[in-house]
């Protein structure tokens, strides 16, 4: 049965990524990278990258509408803005693709890292894993939009790999500070802080981030004036429609953003002490740690897109290699709701058969990845996917934009506007800042696939195989 669901998952994986692409859209591939770029491209000149000012550099990109304001912020760590300076000296054209292949070595290092960790030695577990990869919607739109998610949740599989071996302490920093290049996801590694070693590497990985940032921006003036931009970008776009968080998707639902955010601070602060508290009475394995960690992560941010949400991929597959029974099939229907980009079913309506037949392909990887425990049980993936096409014609009915793309043709901020401001202006012109119950639920279903995972993750991990490894 797992070598005919890797066949079927391979077969569905091709179809959906060559025949069923929607058509692309205007504008520069590897959309997210021009924040990336332009943020170079202005420090190397002596522009304020988290300004407006970057509209200088992104107004002359291939593929962006200059007749608008379509400003896309740039509010990547400083210690990122010498490796950014370095593609920025190159023409767009030629910094895309080297950034494209960057990122696909990181994708090949975090299936590395995840086989190695959870196990994985058999042929079709090892294909069910890469299947089950190009069908996560996480992953699929981390790679499409060129973002940082990717690299950082690569760095904190790849640090929690090599501290379990006997390698030089210069590499788990290293990978940390790959971690660090998307703080917020980099944080799944406060799993291992009870480890001297770790902690070692962690400190020497933080001061030399800081360090590194504070010359980047001149001095410590500079990395406060990163802070409060920051702070200023997360208020902008705490509850807008692409944010895939608790506060966001209450928001969503009704509820005013005061209430909305009391709620996602109660959800926040039972998700962290339930974990702090078993983590500390319970025994479990240093990775598997890591991997609770990184299941809570996004029911705690308040700052998360549908790429953040890659980080789930390393627990789940833990998870699935050790559940049996009810336990596997709450693994993976946990999996399959985070796999889904439910909200893309609303975004991109004409994209449902490409979404259709990934969300099945990734059922089939599950299936090829794990061993579920019966027929009946291998199903139950698969009725997920089923609901997909159910939630696609749902979406079709609660249509969301696609920013830049619902951007009016004339759109402008006032002058005086700050970037933060701006940004949240072109959400407010895009629809995005509305409630719309639609996105709400459709996300609601990614946030409670999280939550299922990491209630998994917390009862399969502390029994499984992993316990010794």
């Amino acid at each position: 049965m797992r070598r005919a669901a890797v066949l079927v998952a391979l077969i569905l994986v091709a179809l959906a990524l060559v025949a069923l692409r929607p058509p692309p859209r205007p504008g520069p591939l590897l959309r997210d990278f021009e924040a990336y770029y332009a943020a170079g491209a202005s420090w190397t000149g002596e522009i304020d990258p988290y300004s407006r000012d970057v509209w200088r550099v992104e107004g002359h990109l291939p593929g962006v509408d200059a007749r608008r304001d379509e400003i896309l912020p740039f509010v990547g760590p400083p210690y990122t803005l010498p490796l950014f300076g370095l593609l920025g000296a190159l023409p767009f054209i030629q910094a895309t693709p080297v950034w494209g292949a960057f990122l696909a070595l990181a994708a090949l290092v975090l299936a590395f890292c995840i086989a190695r960790l959870a196990q994985i030695r058999d042929v079709p577990a090892l294909a069910g894993l890469l299947l089950l990869g190009a069908a996560f919607g996480p992953l699929t739109s981390a790679l499409a939009l060129g973002q940082l998610a990717l690299p950082a949740c690569a760095g904190v599989v790849a640090t929690t790999a090599a501290l379990q071996t006997r390698v030089r302490l210069i590499v788990p920093i290293v990978t940390a500070l790959a971690a660090a290049l998307q703080p917020n996801i980099g944080c799944a590694l406060i799993g291992r802080l009870s480890d001297r070693r770790a902690s070692a590497a962690f400190a020497i990985a933080a001061i030399f981030a800081l360090s590194s940032g504070v010359a980047a921006l001149g001095g410590f003036a500079g990395v406060q004036h990163y802070l409060t931009v920051l702070r200023a970008h997360a208020a902008a776009e705490s509850t807008v429609a692409i944010q895939v968080t608790v506060a966001a998707v209450t928001y969503g639902f009704g509820a005013s953003d005061v209430i909305a955010s009391r709620i996602a601070l109660g959800v926040a602060v039972v998700v962290i002490l339930t974990t702090a508290w078993l983590l500390r009475s319970v025994a479990y394995t240093p990775a598997s740690r890591v991997a609770i960690a990184s299941a809570a992560l996004p029911l705690v941010l308040p700052f998360a897109h549908e790429h953040d949400l890659l980080v789930t991929l390393f627990p789940a597959v833990l998870v699935l290699r050790a559940a049996l029974g009810i336990r596997w099939i709450v693994a993976a229907c946990a999996t399959m709701m985070v796999a889904v980009d439910w909200l893309g079913l609303a975004q991109r309506p004409q994209a449902l058969t490409q979404a259709a037949v990934l969300a099945f392909a990734a059922a089939f990887a599950i299936i090829a990845l794990s061993r579920p425990p019966s027929l009946r049980a291998a199903a139950v993936p698969l009725g997920v996917a089923v609901c997909v096409v159910v939630a696609g014609l749902f979406g079709a009915q609660h249509p969301v934009g696609v920013w830049p793309y619902a951007l009016p043709s004339s759109f402008h901020a006032p002058l005086d506007a700050d970037v933060s401001t701006v940004w949240h202006l072109e959400q407010v012109a895009s629809g995005l800042a509305t409630p719309n119950f639609g996105s709400a639920l459709l996300r609601g279903a990614s946030v409670a696939g999280c939550a299922l995972l990491w209630g998994s993750s917390l009862v399969v991990l502390r029994r499984s195989k992993y316990r010794r490894s």
